[in-house]
């Protein structure tokens, strides 16, 4: 609940206490199908042979099994109108390996855009962008709260760059790992950052206490967020807390409600390849041009708290929101939040014309076997 995947279990609160939802299946636009993947998979003792290595199939016969029992599955066509949250690097494919036969038109609201390196054979990302709605991981309150109290003015930081991280190589549809090992290879991009850890402007390491993490984040101009076992990181939300400028090197990675949000103002996203050029530019802005590095840093203090998941009253850390502890990191956070930007979004994909059949008085069981009412059986 209070890690990084901990919107699983967020989103679900959320929409069990949301003025959206209804009682009467017969209304509802949607049907949310609870589930935590760190339950799931990450505890190897849950199911035997499930862990982040392979894809789990005792958990995906329980989600055949959960379909399959549903009088409302079969409403539209490929569970077009059901959601599942999706918050590990594994996306569906892990959890859920036969996603693509039962639900491929379903509302996936996830984490991942690209791929999970340990799944060689997956080389199809879950996420869709036409159906699918990406989401922040979750940072605890405690986390943005600190890094907010720990950053340091704009003027007053003195490292350019910042990454803590160890060496990946790309997923191996893109290319073999064992030709991919180091800074040699332009597609590793975590190396060719480590390899920069000796120069002046730079706090680059491979392993560091957490605390000294966070030192790196607030004191520096720029923090680089490249590739990892997948595309998406928690270290993008963290550096918005933290007032540092984020740098995606992944060009299969896509943010979070850009369709709110300017990302262009706030983030810096630079071709995963050209990271020596990269740095040269960066030197040269912070020479040559810092009133444009003023207003990265600006604009990202200006949208981080949609990225943030509020604690629910029913949370301890609640009591923190309470008391207004919150207010100075986040002021607006009751209206600018995460759970705020996906019901937004999810708002726009409602509609009643996609269901598959309906008539006045039809039941669930009617809309699918009509011809299974006698002449003089009321529908109902």
């Amino acid at each position: 609940k209070h890690n990084q995947w901990g919107m699983e279990v967020a989103l679900h609160d959320w929409f069990l206490a949301c003025p959206c939802r209804t009682d009467n299946p017969a209304e509802a636009d949607f049907f949310f199908v609870p589930h935590y993947t760190s339950c799931l998979i990450n505890h190897a003792d849950t199911f035997d042979g499930c862990d982040t290595k392979q894809l789990c199939q005792p958990t995906t016969k329980l989600f055949e099994e959960a379909l399959q029992s549903s009088s409302y599955y079969q409403r539209v066509d490929g569970g077009r109108d059901h959601i599942f949250v999706w918050g590990s690097g594994m996306a569906a494919d892990g959890a859920f390996a036969s996603w693509k036969s039962w639900v491929p038109q379903a509302i996936f609201m996830m984490t991942e855009t690209e791929l999970w390196n340990p799944y060689r054979d997956v080389v199809q990302p879950s996420y869709t962008p036409y159906k699918d709605i990406l989401v922040p991981g979750k940072l605890g309150l405690e986390d943005m709260m600190g890094l907010g109290k720990m950053a340091k003015p704009y003027h007053q930081r003195e490292v350019l760059g910042h990454f803590i991280g160890w060496p990946r190589p790309p997923h191996p549809s893109v290319q073999d790992p064992k030709t991919c090992q180091d800074a040699n290879c332009s597609l590793n991009v975590r190396s060719v950052l480590l390899a920069m850890k000796e120069q002046a402007d730079m706090h680059i390491d491979v392993d560091v206490p957490y605390i000294e993490s966070f030192v790196g984040l607030t004191n520096s101009h720029f923090c680089f967020v490249p590739r990892g076992k997948s595309a998406w990181s928690s270290r993008f939300f963290q550096t918005f807390f933290a007032g540092c400028v984020p740098i995606i090197l992944n060009d299969l990675y896509e943010p979070p409600f850009g369709e709110i949000v300017d990302l262009p103002s706030a983030v810096i996203k630079w071709p995963m390849k050209e990271v020596p050029v990269l740095i040269d530019y960066l030197r040269q802005m912070k020479e040559n041009n810092p009133e444009d590095m003023l207003a990265l840093h600006f604009a990202g203090k200006e949208l981080r708290c949609w990225y943030s998941w509020t604690p629910s009253w029913v949370e301890w850390a609640w009591i923190e929101v309470n008391k207004s502890k919150f207010n100075k990191t986040c002021s607006e956070w009751h209206v600018k939040n995460a759970y705020v930007a996906v019901t937004r979004l999810l708002a726009a994909k409602a509609g009643t014309g996609h269901r598959r059949f309906y008539w006045p008085g039809a039941t669930a069981q009617g809309l699918e076997h009509p011809g299974a009412l006698s002449p003089s059986s009321p529908i109902k």
